[in-house]
């Protein structure tokens, strides 16, 4: 039997799936390894540490994966923690299950029941294996000799390892940046002497380190001991840099009209210019394997990713795809070996990647809710060290609302829906990107899209529609679904340079910004034909419709316009010096104006214009830590919604791989 029950839930640990009469819930295949072997242990106290290694032997795994697991199974099961009936936990011990397997119609005992549980998470985890490696992916794990983790409070955004042997991290205080040298042995970490405070990059050769800082320009240090010596300005956005081992190349990340490119620029030169690399999509995270071979992550525009080699001798590049997507770090380990993070089948995880037979080995799986943050290689003893940040998102409110919404995920991005009083956000707290309700304090799932990543959320003005879009593989998507029957009515492919944003008065069709050479174009999308027209040219950001026409802002003039349906157009809104964020969230649109963000000495503010009193009324002013998702009025008052940052923790975890 592949089935038991705990209360009035059904658990199928094949289907990872928990379900009620009326409702469905999916668990990512970890989690619910876990409840399985809670379940098998029924009445023993298991610390962290003993679940871990008893599923998991040869990863190095945080305990916090325990914690929000067991999170997990208690927000579905509707265990109380301060009263449990299922999950009690033992101060400074661990977690003992002391729930009833009810078994229905079965006549099999509470331990066959446990025993075949498991079983069945162990069988389907050998299929998922073995299917994994008839595709030609090596899934193995890499064991390691030792595991150390040092916590910061704090962000982490990147790390290096000089020629000492040392571990330099970058470490933002406030609204600064500091550089810090980390002592492997003793575990403590040193502030070191600079007046550099936007420190976004640190990258080391074997002579020495190099230092990227931006203001309102980006500079690059060369670091000797306390000097820091200038060695090129650029009035570009730069993300991060790799320096080739003889020290002649550098190789940039540089963002360019919403893209990422490679670029390379000679040190050597006391006029160096920038060379960019060819490219069709977007290119991130280079590295140099040696003196001319230079690394780095392709993703073309329909979205493959691949590795990427740029020889600088004969400026010829080559590629190889990569199963990986959401690549999020790459780092050079030892001859056709790179140490990579991202995704592939749904698992997170540090990967060791070898190219040539191309192969994926586990490292150390990471925990969805969490973000990798830098990669270095300590090539001498062939240690790992990477910077793993957890940052907790609520859901919050002000004006008319007023709520804190907890929920463990990277992004929520939560919208109010009026009528049923209750929050609609996105989540990846199961592994892959869901949308959920939460209401009256409890959290639903509503779709099972198993999707990478979702981008974007509309209500439609009758509150009974969701539009959203999302990625799922190599595509993009844009799917409807009715709150009326709980299920996605509409869902269509779409090009990857597409972006969603809003139901017409209608509700028929939907309007989307496309790009177009350097430009983008707004279309509309018949939700019943699927057939597609184009609006305007170089238009997005904010649309809405009436009977009479559409309203949407102009990249061009830098306006919000309104065109009728005879042709006509008319200005209504200047943003010209407005410092407007230009983003789909930082306008929305309503009968009466449109809410707006701007930005005033580096604090945010949210003001609402009115079409009749032609009046700008500043409404709130929030922190820089604060993303709005969602504008609106309750009886005339205003309210908005946003995704706070709380605290945010980091840690530096080191691993030395058995050879």
């Amino acid at each position: 039997m592949r089935t038991f029950y705990l209360a009035d839930f059904k658990v199928e640990p094949e289907k990872n799936k928990v379900s009620l009469p009326k409702a469905e819930f999916r668990l990512e295949p970890r989690v619910m390894s876990i409840l399985c072997y809670l379940v098998e242990h029924q009445g023993e106290v298991l610390s962290k540490e003993q679940i871990l290694a008893a599923l998991w032997p040869n990863q190095s795994l945080e305990p916090e994966l325990v914690t929000k697991a067991v999170f997990e199974i208690r927000k579905i099961l509707n265990d109380n923690p301060k009263t449990p009936h299922l999950i009690e936990t033992i101060p400074r011990k661990g977690y003992v299950f002391i729930g009833k397997i009810n078994l229905q119609k079965s006549k099999l005992s509470t331990a066959s029941i446990s025993l075949i549980s498991i079983f069945v998470c162990i069988v389907a985890a050998f299929f998922y294996t073995n299917n994994t490696q008839r595709n030609g992916i090596d899934l193995s794990n890499v064991p390691t000799k030792k595991t150390i983790r040092h916590s910061v409070d704090g962000e982490i955004s990147s790390i290096s390892v000089n020629n000492n042997n040392q571990l330099l991290f970058t470490h933002k205080e406030n609204s600064s940046s500091s550089l810090y040298l980390h002592n492997n042995t003793t575990l403590k970490n040193t502030k070191l002497g600079t007046s550099l405070t936007e420190i976004k990059d640190i990258f080391s050769t074997n002579e020495s380190d190099y230092i990227l800082n931006c203001n309102d320009v980006c500079s690059i240090f060369k670091r000797d001991k306390d000097n820091y010596t200038p060695i090129l300005k650029i009035n570009e956005r730069i993300i991060n840099l790799s320096i080739s081992p003889n020290e002649k190349w550098l190789a940039l990340q540089i963002t360019k009209h919403n893209r990422h490119n490679i670029a390379l620029v000679s040190i050597e030169e006391n006029d160096a210019k920038i060379f960019y690399l060819p490219h069709d999509g977007s290119q991130q995270h280079p590295v140099f394997a040696n003196d001319n071979s230079l690394y780095y992550i392709s993703q073309t525009a329909d979205r493959k990713t691949y590795l990427a080699n740029y020889n600088l001798d004969t400026r010829q590049t080559t590629t190889k795809p990569l199963p990986i997507d959401r690549v999020s770090g790459l780092s050079f380990y030892t001859d056709s070996k790179y140490v990579i993070t991202g995704r592939y089948n749904g698992q997170y995880a540090l990967w060791l990647l070898t190219i040539d037979p191309l192969s994926l080995s586990v490292i150390a799986n990471i925990d969805p809710q969490q973000k990798v943050t830098g990669i270095a290689v300590e090539h001498k003893t062939k240690t790992i060290h990477y910077a793993i940040q957890n940052r907790p998102i609520t859901i919050q409110s002000k004006g008319a609302l007023s709520t804190k919404i907890e929920h463990p995920s990277i992004n929520l991005d939560g919208k109010y829906h009026i009528e049923s009083k209750a929050f609609i956000f996105n989540s990846n707290r199961s592994g892959s990107y869901e949308i959920w309700l939460e209401s009256q304090g409890q959290q639903s799932k509503l779709t099972n899209i198993n999707a990478s990543y979702i981008h974007a959320i509309k209500v439609n003005n009758t509150q009974k529609l969701i539009a959203f879009s999302y990625t799922k593989g190599k595509t993009k998507h844009i799917a409807v679904y009715s709150l009326l029957n709980n299920t996605i009515i509409f869902d269509v492919t779409t090009e990857n340079d597409s972006y969603l944003l809003n139901f017409d008065h209608t509700s028929t069709n939907l309007y989307i910004s496309q790009r177009a050479a350097e430009n983008y174009d707004l279309l509309s999308l018949n939700i019943e034909n699927q057939t597609v027209s184009k609006i305007a040219l170089n238009a997005g950001i904010a649309t809405m419709s009436d009977a009479n026409g559409i309203y949407y802002y102009s990249f061009s003039n830098q306006a919000l316009q309104y065109q009728t349906n005879l042709g006509t157009t008319n200005t209504l809104f200047d943003f010209e010096n407005k410092a407007l964020q230009i983003r789909a969230s930082s306008i929305k649109l309503t009968k009466e104006g449109f809410f707006y963000l701007s930005k005033i000495n580096k604090q945010q503010v949210i003001s609402f214009y009115n079409f009749n009193s032609k009046i700008t009324k500043p409404l709130f002013m929030i922190k820089p830590r604060q993303f709005v998702t969602d504008f609106g009025f309750i009886n005339s008052l205003p309210y908005i919604i946003f995704d706070e940052d709380a605290d945010v923790t980091s840690q530096i975890i080191s691993l030395e791989l058995v050879k």
